[in-house]
């Protein structure tokens, strides 16, 4: 059977004629005058005229089909593979795969399109005859079978498709096909009833599921339009008390027009509301500046307007505030040397007892770490020269993997030594995008300036504005040679002129790691008598602390959530109750403890915050939001599904129309390279009969010889 992807391209067809009607109206009229003398030579050129005139019919020829083949082309043609009858006419193994994620919530026409599964499941159940074996299967973050194994008890499958009802899980095809096997043994028909949500559907390998059939039937020809919130950021992750916190909100538009949307931000004691243009199928941003004044853990939202599928249209986050960041900072420059690094870093960080900067500064060489010290940090830098112990690398690279910051200033030759032990200490997972190789002193008598700075964005971007100073215009008269590594080169914010990495920040497990190769001594730089230093220091304090707003964890998965020890007044360590956002209480188990302790609880069904308290006092709130997956309910081009390499074999794969009518059985075979290739072969013909089959002078001649005498 012959179809079209694109039928209304075929109205280019007329073109067609083009080539035909160029030909005639660009064809010469000469006048007759008759010559009678010249009757001999006119005889004599008769039998040449008619030879250019077949050329010029040939090259006509080929011209309209290569026309009409180009215009085939792009309607992108396919045959049709004949398919099995998909209308039950014995009995027979049929598995019913009702796809029962967040995006099937949408309401088209007034119905969820859930509701339209269930209903065209449930025709396909009655369609059965009496002997039949069957089975649901519902798609979900993990697929559920109504029944464990067929069953010829249609009746109870009826009732769980009655009493089913979508999920606010992202779906997983894969898996739900794959338990629709394991339930026929390998042999059987499978019907899929789906919205084919192109992020769920996209990857999707038939091949793995040989010697079964699939039928497709979408519940909706076209996918619903959508608008969501599919990600919030905070900078900084961690506020102290009086901060600025920026939230910033991403939406993403899953329609075909240009939308004005309204997002508002509720917050304990902060409500906001802001415009954010969104373009077709595109991503905006949103963006709220607050600050909370006291310490303590915030649960907040964000939300659009309701649409045709709300569930996306709230975000949950929190902001834990606290009262002071609690820095150590590791150094074995003389504490009276007010020209060492250490001084003006402790400085920056904290000018004096009396300024309120909301970090507290604890310094301490290599040799007098202790153990507490290591364990209260919040922060740790580590200012050039410092030689640290074996068991202080061990604790620094454990702390910041669970959460901590790191700052790392690489000047001297102590630098290589604390990047080694620091990598060996975390088997790998806190090392700088780059190797050092060696110490290099600046070519110009001022020192090098940096060669590229990224302020676009990221966490420079405070310095892109003109009266935030100029970064470029800092010397530095040595750093480390080094070679970036090409997988981690966006992780280098700063570049000196020979291409060394000058400022880096790196991820490191839960934390987070700066590493700093120039001078900050004032021997070194400039930049310690600039005013861009204790900003340039604080906005990279901030940038260790920015993060998502710790909502990865989605409904139908399994979680956990991370409160710090401590003893609730029955005297368990460990006791702590989680309360979900409908106020029923959440069974929740210790899986680690240590200086935080690990609750791990089962999938939560619903998004929202779960409140966690020990004694009656609320000790951390966890975060459950919709897969941002699902908001994209832009549909699958469901034929794209039965492509040759996707498909093993013919008639394994048919596509129904919302009717329950075939409309495509097995892969088809697609024509438009094959239409494209005779184009291309029509019009490479007619250059080549052009150069070689050319009309000879004495051809020229006659012609006009003959247009005269005539």
């Amino acid at each position: 059977m012959f179809g079209v992807t694109n039928s209304w391209i075929l109205v280019g067809l007329a073109a067609v004629g083009l080539p035909v009607l160029i030909h005639f109206l660009t064809r010469a009229r000469p006048r007759v005058i008759r010559y009678p003398t010249y009757h001999l030579l006119i005889e004599a050129g008769r039998g040449r005229q008619a030879v250019h005139r077949l050329r010029t019919w040939v090259i006509l020829a080929l011209r309209t089909l290569a026309v009409m083949a180009l215009v085939l082309a792009f309607s992108r043609p396919f045959l049709k593979t004949p398919g099995a009858d998909i209308e039950p006419g014995q009995a027979r193994r049929v598995v019913l795969v009702v796809d029962a994620s967040m995006s099937m919530r949408a309401v088209a026409g007034g119905i969820s399109l859930f509701a339209k599964a269930r209903a065209q499941a449930a025709d396909l159940l009655r369609s059965l005859e009496e002997g039949s074996s069957a089975g649901v299967v519902f798609m979900g973050a993990t697929p559920r079978a109504a029944l464990p194994a067929l069953s010829r008890n249609l009746a109870v499958l009826h009732e769980e498709l009655a009493s089913a009802e979508a999920t606010l899980e992202k779906g997983d095809p894969m898996a739900a096909l794959a338990l629709a096997q394991t339930m026929l043994d390998g042999q059987g028909a499978v019907y899929v009833f789906s919205d084919f949500q192109r992020t769920n559907w996209g990857s999707v390998a038939f091949d793995s599921f040989a010697g079964m059939t699939f039928f497709l039937r979408p519940v909706t020809p076209v996918g619903i339009g959508n608008v969501g919130i599919v990600a919030i950021e905070k900078s900084p992750g961690e506020p102290i008390e009086g901060e600025t916190i920026d939230v910033a909100c991403t939406v993403f538009n899953a329609t075909a027009d240009k939308r004005l949307e309204t997002v508002h931000l509720d917050l304990e004691g902060v409500t906001q509301n802001a415009d954010i243009e969104l373009q077709p199928y595109s991503s905006g941003t949103a963006t709220f500046t607050f600050s909370l004044p006291t310490a303590g853990c915030f649960p907040g939202r964000l939300s659009l307007a309701p649409d045709d599928l709300n569930d996306d249209n709230t975000r949950y986050f929190k902001v834990p505030v606290r009262r002071a960041l609690e820095t150590l900072l590791v150094s074995d420059a003389d504490r009276d040397d007010p020209a060492s690094a250490a001084f003006f870093v402790e400085t920056a960080l904290c000018p004096s007892e009396y300024a309120d900067t909301g970090i507290t500064v604890t310094r301490r060489h290599s040799q007098e770490v202790d153990r507490a010290s290591l364990e209260r940090a919040d922060a740790f830098f580590i200012v050039a020269p410092a030689r640290l112990r074996g068991d202080t690398l061990e604790t620094i690279s454990r702390r910041v993997l669970d959460g901590a910051y790191l700052v790392c200033f690489l000047d001297g030759p102590t630098a290589p030594a604390v990047v080694g032990g620091l990598r060996g200490a975390s088997s790998g997972m806190i090392s700088p995008p780059f190797q050092l190789e060696r110490a290099v002193a600046a070519e110009r008598a001022g020192g090098e300036f940096f060669s590229g700075v990224r302020t676009a964005g990221g966490p420079l971007k405070v310095f892109d504005a003109p009266d935030q100073g100029d970064l470029m215009g800092l010397s530095f008269r040595r750093h480390y040679l080094t070679d970036v590594v090409p997988t981690r080169k966006e992780e280098v914010l700063a570049r000196f002129p020979d291409g060394s990495a000058a400022l880096s920040l790196s991820p490191a497990g839960r934390g987070a790691a700066i590493f700093v190769n120039f001078p900050v001594a004032p021997d070194g730089s400039d930049l310690v008598g600039n005013p861009l230093f204790p900003s340039l220091l604080h906005e990279l304090m901030r940038a260790l602390r920015t993060s998502g707003a710790g909502d990865a964890d989605t409904p139908g998965t399994r979680w956990h959530i991370d409160v710090a020890a401590g003893q609730s007044p029955e005297g368990d360590e460990d006791a702590c109750n989680v309360v979900g956002p409908d106020g029923q209480e959440i069974e929740a188990v210790v899986v680690a403890r240590g200086r935080t302790v690990r609750l791990a609880l089962p999938p939560a069904s619903v998004p929202g915050h779960y409140r966690v308290s020990r004694g009656g006092a609320q000790v951390n709130v966890g975060i459950i939001n919709v897969d941002a997956k699902e908001t994209d309910t832009r549909q699958l081009n469901i034929t794209g599904l039965l492509d040759a390499a996707n498909v093993p074999r013919a008639g394994m794969v048919s596509v129904l129309d919302t009717e329950g009518q075939l409309i495509s059985a097995g892969r088809p075979t697609r024509l438009w390279p094959h239409l494209a290739a005779l184009a291309a072969l029509c019009l490479g013909a007619e250059m080549l009969l052009l150069a070689v089959w050319r009309r000879r002078r004495g051809l020229v001649l006659g012609a006009r010889l003959e247009g005269r005498a005539q």
